[in-house]
């Protein structure tokens, strides 16, 4: 009998440790089965205008049958990185969500925004083969390496066989022409992971735009040169140098 008493409490024991083990484990899948969102801290208060903080945010978990088509009008918590620093376009009170429509990424300004006086946009064709479009980013420098054509300068008129147009022409050496700085990559006007985190979707990125300065009504010297190349070349798509990040 003496036995028993002990049978009884190990069983218990077992018992119970099975217990604790399924909460655990509901308790994990559980977890497994939210989605963490960006939301604002329950204490802070966000202007419209200001930049967001790491301090701001917080972590926001729904479960994922609550989640419906959110994923489509707020980041995920997995890119918060990319929403700090971003400008606020509205005001926050605590507790609420971050959407895409209320944070001021580069990929949601015009253009012109980003253009200073006597500044225009130029689109430039680059050359897909020579050109790693993920490893630049709006507001780089770059030149671009541009061969001479026949006449010795970057720019002179040539002619191109009308059997190959696709075919470069013969050059003598290369020119570098630059710096400019870009606006756009494709349709990206900010840095990769930005721009996905604020809904952007992939696209051609074999054209650039750049910054070129107008002078008495006319665009720059090297930016004519540029033009002048592509209007001769039909368009070839231009190889790029990448310049240093400025300090």
């Amino acid at each position: 009998m003496k036995g028993v008493p002990g049978i009884v409490l190990a069983l218990g024991l077992g018992l119970g440790g099975a217990l604790l083990s399924w909460f655990y484990l509901e308790g994990l899948a559980g977890r497994d089965s939210r989605v963490g969102f960006i939301g604002i801290r329950a204490n802070v208060q966000l202007n419209a205008g200001e930049a967001i903080s790491a301090e701001h945010l917080v972590r926001v978990d729904i479960p994922r049958s609550s989640v419906g088509n959110l994923e489509q009008v707020a980041p995920l918590w997995d890119y918060q990185s990319t929403v700090v620093g971003q400008t606020s376009n509205r005001s926050y009170r605590g507790g609420e969500l971050v959407l895409y429509q209320d944070i001021r990424t580069p990929g949601q300004r015009d253009l012109n925004e980003k253009l200073g006086p006597d500044e225009v946009a130029l689109w430039l064709p680059v050359d897909p083969r020579t050109f790693n479009a993920s490893r630049v980013n709006p507001e780089d420098d770059v030149s671009f390496l541009i061969p001479r054509l026949p006449g010795g300068s970057v720019g002179a008129l040539a002619p191109i066989p009308e059997t190959d147009p696709a075919q470069p022409p013969t050059g003598m050496g290369s020119d570098i022409i630059g710096p400019f700085r870009i606006l756009e990559i494709g349709n990206r006007t900010g840095r990769t992971d930005v721009f996905r985190a604020a809904g952007g979707r992939g696209g051609n990125e074999t054209s650039i735009t750049v910054v070129a300065k107008m002078v008495g009504g006319r665009l720059e010297a090297k930016a004519e040169r540029i033009t002048e190349y592509l209007r001769t070349t039909r368009s070839q798509g231009l190889q790029v140098l990448l310049h240093p990040k400025k300090r």
